[in-house]
């Protein structure tokens, strides 16, 4: 542990993958061990998904979206060390796993309005923290320069049974392929990741693989 202190300030840790694989578990749990910011990505697309339910907006349009996304007010709140997003002063987290929330959420994220709308958001967070962040192109698009990216993938089956056994309904495998295939930022293997299968791994043992790395690098 004591030589990950070498990382220098600024350090960005990415964790790319499908949903299910672990990246939000892994990745909350190497931050609090690193003493990092932890950021789900994937909290702001919902979070904006979640807006978007509560104004009524037709994502089907472009002017609606544009419209809706400049009277918009977007911030973050570090609270415990994870990034939270803020909707007009309005923390939604509690909700950002509804139904609706899921069934609208890789639409949205396939836009290239919101895209570009949260890319500076989320490279604005390293302007003052070390983080660990997690999404499905964060490695690729995000914070392509950085030396320390990360791709989990599980077995579909594995990743059903760990959706199920969350309580949540979520087409997972549906969302996958309209995020592979989406033209803009797809979800890949960013290059030069260190891809590991979790599918027979625990979230400590991911864990330690992905320290077992940085000290390798070190």
């Amino acid at each position: 542990m004591e030589a990950l202190t070498l990382l220098s300030n600024k350090t960005i840790i990415t964790i790319d993958g499908p949903a299910a694989s672990g990246k939000s578990s892994v990745g909350r749990l190497l931050a609090k061990k690193l003493h990092f910011v932890f950021v789900s990505s994937g909290s702001y697309y919902r979070a904006l998904a979640w807006s978007a339910l509560q104004e009524n907006i037709d994502v089907s349009k472009e002017t609606n979206i544009l419209t809706w996304l400049k009277k918009l007010h977007l911030e973050t709140r570090i609270n415990d060390g994870e990034a939270h997003p803020l909707i007009n002063q309005v923390d939604p987290m509690n909700q950002l796993f509804e139904k609706k929330v899921n069934a609208l959420v890789s639409p949205l994220a396939a836009l290239p309005e919101v895209r570009n709308f949260l890319l500076n958001t989320l490279r604005n967070l390293a302007l003052d923290h070390n983080l660990v962040m997690e999404g499905r192109d964060i490695g690729s698009v995000v914070f392509p320069e950085t030396r320390w990216k990360f791709y989990l993938h599980a077995s579909d089956d594995e990743r059903i049974r760990r959706r199920t056994q969350e309580g949540e309904d979520d087409a997972i495998l549906e969302r996958d392929r309209i995020d592979s295939t989406r033209e803009l930022a797809p979800l890949m293997i960013p290059e030069g990741a260190t891809v590991i299968d979790t599918t027979h791994l625990g979230i400590s043992e991911v864990t330690e693989k992905i320290f077992i790395h940085l000290y390798d690098r070190l």
